[in-house]
């Protein structure tokens, strides 16, 4: 049996700042593993794993799962982070949800123990919309760009989604 992990915490810091992005960037797709930083995630006060991410990148992988899930029209579908910058077919970041959708395992190869902790869904998704809207806020702010501008208009992996209706499984 998996015991279910408590305290899920995110830290993030940015590595460039506004002069970084030429001003005439600001909307360009181009600029979306600029905005980069270290990211931590500890899981219950110890470091579960910590690397230098393209920062937007990894939020507009965080915007369309939560916006699927939001939908309430698909079952929650697992969670992949995969990043132009490695050369691997391999997630970096996983979400895998279980037991009906009841807990979910995070997984991640820069992991620093040989544990995948388990958290309850409900918990884990308020924990990741958290850090969705409060990265939006710190990115706009840090680099004084709207993130609204990337939303489907940088190339992301695909993700399965069944159709809680219907059944049928679909690729957004």
């Amino acid at each position: 049996m998996d015991s279910i992990s408590n305290q899920l915490e995110f830290v993030y810091h940015f590595t460039t700042d506004e002069s970084y992005i030429p001003k005439k960037w600001k909307k360009d797709s181009a600029i979306v593993l600029r905005v980069d930083g270290d990211f931590e995630i500890k899981v219950d006060g110890r470091s579960y794993c910590q690397e230098y991410v393209a920062l937007l990148e990894f939020y507009l992988y965080l915007h369309r799962w939560l916006a699927i899930i939001e939908s309430k029209k698909y079952i929650i579908p697992e969670f992949h982070y995969y990043s132009l910058e490695w050369h691997e077919d391999e997630p970096l970041i996983s979400i895998i949800p279980f037991d009906n959708n009841d807990k979910a395992r995070l997984t991640s190869i820069w992991r620093k123990e040989p544990f995948d902790p388990v958290f309850k869904m409900d918990y884990i998704v308020n924990k990741l919309t958290e850090l969705r809207d409060q990265l939006k806020k710190d990115i706009e702010a840090h680099y004084r760009i709207s993130v609204d501008v990337f939303i489907d208009k940088f190339p992301i992996k695909a993700l399965a989604v069944v159709d809680k209706k219907k059944g049928k499984t679909k690729w957004l």
